[in-house]
């Protein structure tokens, strides 16, 4: 859904990270090299990742491989600009221009993709996301499509259709991007960035869904 705000009173929900079309089969050096207990210290790092931790450079890995058993390899396939391999990666572009708004509590590190031989780089730069700030604006008594699965948390359903998400005016302070307390697995982005990315053509593969928000 890509309908554009009126003046700032929306948000957007980000579902490029986590979808199958822009899912890419690339895996951290360590993962080939056995080194069993910084394989358990990456893997811990991807699930707090994915639920907005705030992680130090060093909880990154610094080289990716494409998985030998994937098909097509990784490095044979075109570069999202925001895609998944259990982290959230940036392509270039798009980490130029996030790189311009208030990450909060989070940040970008680069990393190294690189091609089947291990030892040919993969063209451009790419950066890890760690979306790590925290709001909680989310109004689900105004909110459709949502399912609640208890403990105050809910989960937005994948490519929903008919779906309304409503949010308070909180949701427009502070970090241009960020997780909401009551939602699990999906982060959102303010509509100035929205807008940056537009400008550049980037926002495609970052599958936006503009998000209401209630305004005085």
């Amino acid at each position: 859904m890509t309908k554009q705000c009126e003046a700032d009173n929306c948000i957007w929900m980000v579902e490029g990270h986590a979808a199958d079309a822009n899912s890419r089969g690339w895996q951290p050096a360590e993962l080939f090299e056995g080194d069993e207990t910084r394989v358990e210290e990456i893997l811990k790092a991807i699930g707090q990742s994915k639920i907005g931790w705030q992680l130090s450079k060093d909880q990154f890995p610094k080289d990716n491989y494409p998985r030998p058993d994937n098909y097509p390899a990784a490095d044979k396939q075109s570069v999202p600009q925001i895609f998944s391999s259990g982290f959230t990666f940036l392509s270039e572009e798009s980490a130029e221009v996030v790189g311009q708004f208030d990450l909060g509590e989070g940040a970008l590190y680069p990393t190294r993709l690189w091609r089947s031989d291990r030892i040919t780089p993969m063209p451009g730069r790419h950066f890890y996301l760690n979306v790590a700030s925290k709001k909680d604006a989310f109004l689900p008594e105004q909110s459709l499509g949502v399912k609640d699965i208890g403990y105050g948390e809910w989960q937005v359903p994948r490519l929903a259709q008919n779906l309304k998400l409503k949010f308070s005016a909180s949701a427009l302070q502070a970090a241009d991007l960020w997780f909401e307390h009551k939602i699990i697995t999906n982060f959102f982005i303010s509509n100035r960035l929205k807008q940056a990315l537009d400008a550049r053509k980037l926002s495609k593969d970052w599958m936006l869904t503009r998000c209401s928000v209630a305004v005085d």
